[in-house]
């Protein structure tokens, strides 16, 4: 995902530092957007009946649930792959992920949606940190399951169901109503931000190591 097609890897990557900034500075200036307003009233169409499928989608985005997935994934790293370096550089970019979304948060002091919240909400709400925190821990684990996947087609597995994982994990945060349509994307823009310098300081030591 990084060593390959480098060239839509630097225009994703600049594309997500000017939606970053651009979303930053409008909701730090406390204007509204558009499409808040319009996705919004799109998931409004989901039926209650799936809330509860959306709250487990969302517990896979929150602590508990990365740290659940955090432990079954550091398992393989270690006792299987004998990947100190690749345990060690996703324990690391999740954690500091982590407080630079909590350091946004307090900065851009964005107040939550205010719906009826379906789930728990105990910060506030730019950018979402399961959006953010989510990407980068899901995208490092996609990264390093085709470090070892040769097939193209079970590559393309991979990439599909890790996009459409975090697409509803990201989903669910507006269908629960703890989160703006802005605070999703800010979050993934700010996640991608992060992990892709993470992913290549991981792969320089990787090289150091091999030589």
């Amino acid at each position: 995902m990084v060593n390959k097609r480098n060239t839509s890897t630097y225009l994703i990557l600049g594309f997500s530092i000017l939606i970053a900034i651009y979303i930053s500075i409008k909701v730090a200036a406390k204007q509204t957007f558009w499409l808040d307003e319009k996705l919004a009233d799109l998931f409004a169409y989901v039926p209650d009946t799936f809330n509860p499928f959306f709250l487990i989608l969302t517990d896979l985005g929150d602590k508990k649930g990365i740290g659940i997935v955090a432990l079954i994934v550091l398992g393989w790293l270690l006792l299987i792959k004998r990947n100190l370096l690749g345990a060690a550089a996703i324990a690391l970019s999740v954690a500091l992920g982590n407080e630079v979304n909590k350091l946004l948060k307090d900065l851009i002091a964005r107040q939550r949606p205010e719906l009826d919240h379906l789930a728990h909400v105990d910060s506030l709400s730019f950018p979402s940190g399961h959006a953010m925190v989510g990407l980068i821990f899901y995208y490092f684990i996609a990264y390093l399951m085709l470090e070892d996947i040769k097939s193209a087609a079970a590559r393309r597995l991979v990439i599909i169901f890790a996009v459409l994982l975090l697409l509803l994990i990201g989903a669910s945060r507006i269908i629960l109503q703890v989160h703006y349509p802005t605070d999703v994307i800010g979050g993934f823009a700010f996640g991608y931000i992060w992990v892709l310098p993470s992913i290549y300081i991981y792969n320089f030591f990787k090289k150091k190591l091999k030589k």
